[in-house]
């Protein structure tokens, strides 16, 4: 089955994304707002290219993906799977189908495809966000359940490219990043914590891939994001050189993982 869709971009996105900004608070729209107040500081970087997502290209992608997913169906009291192999995918992801009004549903890169499929009926979903390395397994998955639509970061057989969503039909590959960058970018300024919360803009926080209970995982991210904090998305083996590489403050890992050089408090186990 194919499962792309048109990647004709919608002719009113403007207002469309201007709409989109004026709807009620949520936690996407205070992650908006922190990234409309932090400047050109690094919001996310990809540990395994270097590749870098400023504060202004994330509010930008996000609100503009939001858009493209309305034009493509999604809607308020819908859900969307979401199976991506990196945090920075799964952060852009889940706050894009929010802004659109629509719910997610976290399923880990490592899940069999017929639990996949599994997952995207018992919640519903039509439309599924993967990543290119996971592709097959997602078109997989959407063959066996009711998803109509496949939406991939990056160039992959039988999907729609994410920079469709952008109305950049003709860049796969080439969705939200800037490409690789030089590190330390610019520095977040003092203060700022989250209400007395675990981060604040001057944390690095190492990010391991989607894992355990979902709720959890995806709440640590946001709270990292609405404090202004830089995200590392690093795969499980690489996440201790991440940290010594990016200068790494904080850390969002499985259960169990050793993280040596950081104090108490600051590794976050999702069981």
């Amino acid at each position: 089955m194919e499962h792309g869709v048109s990647s004709e971009a919608c002719a009113d996105a403007p207002d469309e994304v201007a709409w989109l900004a004026d709807e009620p608070r949520s936690v996407t729209d205070g992650i908006l707002g922190t990234a409309d107040a932090a400047g050109h500081g690094a919001a996310l970087i990809d540990a395994s290219d270097g590749s870098v997502t400023a504060w202004p290209r994330l509010a930008y992608t996000i609100r503009t993906a939001a858009c493209g997913l309305a034009c493509r169906g999604v809607a308020a009291g819908d859900t969307v799977g979401v199976f991506v192999r990196d945090a920075a995918s799964f952060a852009i992801a889940v706050n894009a189908i929010r802004a659109a009004g629509a719910a997610a549903a976290m399923i880990g890169p490592g899940t069999p495809v017929a639990d996949v499929a599994g997952r995207l009926d018992s919640c519903g979903a039509r439309l599924l966000i993967t990543s290119a390395a996971l592709a097959a397994q997602a078109t997989d998955a959407a063959d066996r359940s009711r998803v109509r639509q496949v939406i991939a970061f990056g160039d992959a057989a039988e999907t729609t490219p994410f920079s469709s969503l952008l109305g950049r039909p003709g860049r796969p590959g080439q969705d939200l990043r800037t490409g690789p960058a030089p590190w330390p970018g610019t520095a977040p300024a003092d203060g700022m914590a989250d209400g007395g919360q675990a981060f604040t803009r001057r944390d690095i926080v190492i990010t391991a891939p989607p894992c355990g209970d979902e709720a959890a995982y995806t709440a640590l991210l946001d709270r990292a994001l609405l404090a202004g904090a830089t995200l590392v998305a690093a795969p499980l083996p690489l996440v201790t050189a991440a940290l010594r590489v990016y200068q790494g403050t904080a850390a969002i890992v499985p259960a169990g993982t050793q993280i040596p050089g950081l104090g108490a408090g600051r590794v976050h186990h999702i069981a």
